[in-house]
C-alpha cells in the first residue's frame, strides 16, 4: 500500500525505515530522499513508524 504518493513510499518501505531505529516520520523520509510534499501521510507513516517501534520494544 502507498503511504506517500506524492513520494511514492509504500507501507513496506516505511517500516523497513522504522525497524533500522527511526523514530519520526520527517526522518524517514529523509533516509529515504526526500521530505513530505504535501504532508498528508505524515500521521499515517508516523503510525507505521510507532508500530514497529512498539513490537520491537516486546
Amino acid at each position: 500500500m502507498y503511504v506517500c504518493i506524492c513520494n511514492g513510499y509504500r507501507e513496506s518501505q516505511i517500516r523497513a525505515i522504522a525497524r533500522s531505529g527511526v523514530k519520526s516520520a520527517h526522518e524517514a523520509y529523509e533516509l529515504l530522499g526526500d521530505i513530505p510534499d504535501c504532508g498528508t501521510c505524515l500521521d499515517l507513516a508516523q503510525e507505521i513508524i510507532d508500530e514497529e517501534q512498539m513490537a520491537k520494544a516486546s
